[in-house]
């Protein structure tokens, strides 16, 4: 119950009374349901996404991973790039800028698109496996096609937009697995 009243009045100096929410305790014994704190926790989070110019933009039921990368991309320690889907809205993907391969970018693209479609109530699982054989991914005109290579190597940098262009079939070749 400390910590609490600790919070309290830690906000009440920074003159942000507004942006905490507040907590009337009838005595210290006290106590709150699961349920209740779950229902305070995210009450204030939502309050801190929403106050903090740094977390604008970011939905209600944020992640720790989206906070981390927000933060980043602030610090200058990530980069983001927006992925064209077509129709669909564009994919904002943070990764780190130094010693991040193609690899690495398709997952977070799979992270991102996955965590996008569960915040949309869709049902639908995508299979990227086809989906990484069906399609390349590119930066301009220029196909990401070597995994193990650097992003830095094609020349991307921070607010770039990727898209997917369709693989075409190579005739009579011979692939090995």
């Amino acid at each position: 119950m400390d910590s609490v009243k600790d919070t309290k009045f830690k906000c009440a100096m920074k003159d942000e009374e507004e942006s905490c929410i507040k907590i009337e305790l009838k005595s210290d014994t006290t106590r709150l349901s699961h349920q209740e704190l779950v229902k305070l926790t995210k009450a204030t989070i939502d309050s801190l996404v929403e106050h903090e110019p740094l977390l604008s933009g970011l939905p209600s039921d944020v992640t720790i991973e989206e906070l981390k990368s927000q933060i980043a991309v602030a610090q200058g320690q990530a980069i983001t790039l927006f992925l064209n889907r077509g129709e669909l809205p564009k994919l904002a993907v943070v990764v780190p800028p130094h010693n991040t391969i193609v690899l690495d970018l398709k997952k977070a693209i799979k992270r991102h698109t996955n965590l996008s479609l569960k915040r949309e109530n869709v049902k639908k699982k995508i299979s990227w496996k086809h989906v990484w054989k069906k399609y390349h991914l590119c930066f301009g005109d220029i196909r990401l096609s070597n995994d193990n290579e650097n992003i830095k190597a094609y020349g991307i940098t921070n607010k770039v937009e990727l898209h997917f262009i369709k693989r075409r079939r190579e005739k009579n070749k011979l692939i090995k697995s």
